[in-house]
């Protein structure tokens, strides 16, 4: 969890302030942060980096307001699945999961992951997201990308919270079924028997 958040914002946070006292002195430039879907959506089992680029969209919100009167822009490019190996290496992550009550759901949600990956986006859409706001005469606070992730900002702000966390038990395989709990003993059932 600290080695996430040493690199996803420590280290964000160190580089711009770096760079913000010269465009500040300048009276121009342009911020541009690299946040993630997961920034604005949290996924089962990914609660801290989901928690890292959240920080990532609060922090770059609050530089856009206080960064504006001295000319520099704060942009956010939101990634949504894209071909790389973080896929990958986030799904390694999960066999920590290996001898817990999540093991049957991690083990199905890591074949759903390599299914959905191969319906990624090449690394070129956040390059010309990153090359819009950079190239933008007023740029947007935030470029999804690709653009079909609107989507699911849309289906996550119109459906109910209940239906929504439904949903995302549903593609964790958090479900009795996925947790293969009503074949697991209970306690209640276990003094039962003896």
């Amino acid at each position: 969890m600290r080695r996430q958040y040493e690199t996803n914002v420590f280290g964000l946070m160190n580089v711009t302030r770096a760079f913000l006292p010269k465009m500040i002195s300048r009276g121009a430039g342009r911020v541009i942060n690299v946040s993630s879907v997961g920034g604005r959506i949290t996924l089962p089992y990914f609660g801290v980096y989901n928690s890292t680029k959240y920080a990532i969209e609060a922090l770059s919100d609050a530089l856009r307001y206080e960064m504006r009167p001295f000319g520099v822009d704060v942009s956010l490019i939101e990634p949504g699945i894209i071909r790389t190996n973080f896929e990958a290496t986030a799904v390694s992550g999960l066999s920590q999961f290996a001898s817990t009550q999540f093991a049957p759901a991690v083990a199905k949600y890591e074949e759903m992951s390599k299914f959905a990956n191969k319906f990624a986006s090449d690394p070129i859409v956040i390059a010309k997201a990153i090359a819009k706001a950079v190239g933008s005469r007023r740029p947007r606070a935030r470029y999804v990308a690709p653009f079909s992730n609107h989507a699911i900002f849309m289906m996550s702000s119109l459906l109910p919270t209940r239906v929504w966390d439904w949903a995302m038990r549903k593609v964790g395989f958090l479900t009795k079924k996925g947790l293969h709990l009503d074949s697991t003993p209970r306690p209640a059932q276990i003094e039962a028997a003896n």
